[in-house]
């Protein structure tokens, strides 16, 4: 019978940074070679821990190395010890170099989280103690969260993700924001009495670009009415400057959350066109179970949860 709380006791960081690389190579002899060992070596290595779980960790085939689900469940938890090291490593030099440690806080935002929320919490943190840094990294939630899990980022802002929900990762909901067909005033369609689905494909689109998580739901917005989404002539980053610019001063047409237009749409520059359905942006706080957290953290995530549901209530009065 096995032990298992002896399980892990001869396996060390030596050989969780072995794993690792032997995934990120796709081989061993790339791997010895970013290890500076012997391919043999290495080879004996990862037999002894197979040996140690009673789990094979690596598949081996003629085009190289992969890691099974049990090498994907070990690497995983390698790369959060890694995180909490590297984290550990900074604060033992600021308590060297300054007497206190530095609080570093990494924030994962989605684009939309990055308009709304990311120049006030700046300022927030200024205010602070000077012992506080802070970085962003906007992107989707499914390009974020390899961060997260690893602990290269202290929480996420933005959509849910577009399944379940990883595990030791806890997820809730800040606000939401309805998004809305947005074109300038003066486009023609904007005074038709009523605006067909059939009639909005047929226009000129700027979109997000494919594949982001704000073109797959305007996407099945379309979908949802049993009309082919729009080919649109340009494709951009979501919330890019250039969409406000060219819906501005061209025919085009876009889909927006409402938050964002609402001081173009107030001020007679654009026009929202009516549907009675709404698309939904949901704005979630997701964040690790596990590993250290900074004192920091609970008051940002506090500051971002106001700025959130302060920005949903503006919008409401705008979509309402």
């Amino acid at each position: 019978m096995v032990d298992e709380r002896t399980i892990l006791r001869h396996l060390d960081l030596k050989h969780l940074r072995q794993l690792r690389e032997v995934a990120e190579q796709g081989s061993f002899r790339g791997a010895a070679q970013a290890l500076s060992i012997t391919q043999p070596a290495l080879s004996r290595s990862v037999r002894a821990m197979e040996a140690e779980l009673g789990l094979k960790l690596v598949e081996r085939g003629p085009r190289g190395a992969a890691l099974t689900a049990a090498g994907k469940m070990l690497l995983k938890y390698g790369r959060i010890i890694d995180a909490n090291l590297a984290l550990a490593q900074k604060e033992l030099i600021g308590l060297r170099q300054h007497g206190s440690a530095l609080e570093r806080v990494s924030i994962g935002m989605s684009w939309l989280a990055e308009a709304l929320i990311a120049r006030p919490l700046f300022d927030v943190v200024l205010s602070m103690q000077p012992r506080v840094r802070l970085a962003t990294s906007v992107g989707d939630y499914e390009s974020l969260a390899p961060k997260l899990i690893s602990g290269q980022l202290e929480f996420l802002v933005g959509p849910p993700p577009l399944e379940s929900v990883a595990i030791g990762v806890s997820s809730r909901l800040l606000a939401e924001f309805p998004a809305v067909v947005l074109v300038r005033a003066e486009h023609p369609i904007a005074t038709a009495a009523e605006v067909e689905f059939s009639d909005l494909v047929e226009q000129t689109w700027i979109l997000p670009a494919a594949g982001t998580v704000p073109r797959i739901t305007y996407d099945n917005f379309f979908l949802s009415h049993g009309t082919a989404p729009p080919e649109p002539m340009f494709e951009v980053q979501p919330l890019s400057p250039v969409i406000r610019q060219l819906l501005l001063e061209s025919d085009l047409v876009t889909i927006l959350p409402a938050v964002v237009a609402e001081a173009d749409v107030r001020a007679g520059l654009l026009k929202v066109l009516p549907f009675a359905d709404e698309i939904i942006f949901p704005m979630h706080l997701t964040r690790r179970q596990m590993g250290y957290r900074w004192p920091i953290s609970e008051q940002l995530e506090v500051e971002i949860e106001r700025l959130c549901q302060q920005h949903a209530g503006s919008s409401d009065a705008l979509t309402g």
